[in-house]
This record gives C-alpha cells, structure tokens and sequence, in this order.
C-alpha cells in the first residue's frame, strides 16, 4: 500500500470538511462522506478522528429519537466552526 504524505491528508480533510458543510445542518454517516470522496472507510474515519480532535467536527453517536449506534457515527460541523468560515 502507498503512503499518502501529509499535503494530501490535509487536502482530503479539507474535501471532508467541504461535504460537511454542503450538507450543513444535517450530519452524515461516515460511510457517505467516504463515498463522496471515493475513499476507503476505515481511512475516511481515521481523517474524521483527527479533525474531531481539532475540534472541527463533531460526532453524534445517537439519532433523533435518543436511540445509541452502536457500531456507526454521524458527523457533522459544530455551528461555531461554520460560523469562523464566513
């Protein structure tokens, strides 16, 4: 497997952030942000947990009506990252 330096993770977590916010205020599954980049899942995951530790995402690990993933996340932008990129 080829390496992928940093200059092209930066980019990808840049694409990631840009499908995010197209879809703001609606979170998204990892494995739709993943197939909007044409990106392999556990990769696409790895990218989320670094930018959530950035503080640029955020992860939901529950729906709408307060049942618990188990074994999936949602992501979305927190409002005011959004708002910084006005």
């Amino acid at each position: 497997m080829s390496r992928i330096s940093e200059d092209t993770k930066k980019l990808l977590k840049e694409d990631i952030l840009s499908i995010l916010y197209e879809k703001h205020p609606l979170p998204l599954f990892t494995r739709d942000i993943s197939r909007e980049m044409r990106r392999d899942g556990e990769f696409t995951l790895k990218l989320l947990k670094e930018l959530e530790e950035n503080g640029l995402v955020k992860s939901l690990s529950f729906d709408s009506r307060r049942r618990t993933y188990i074994r999936r996340k949602k992501w979305k932008i927190p409002q005011d990252v959004v708002d910084a990129m006005l």
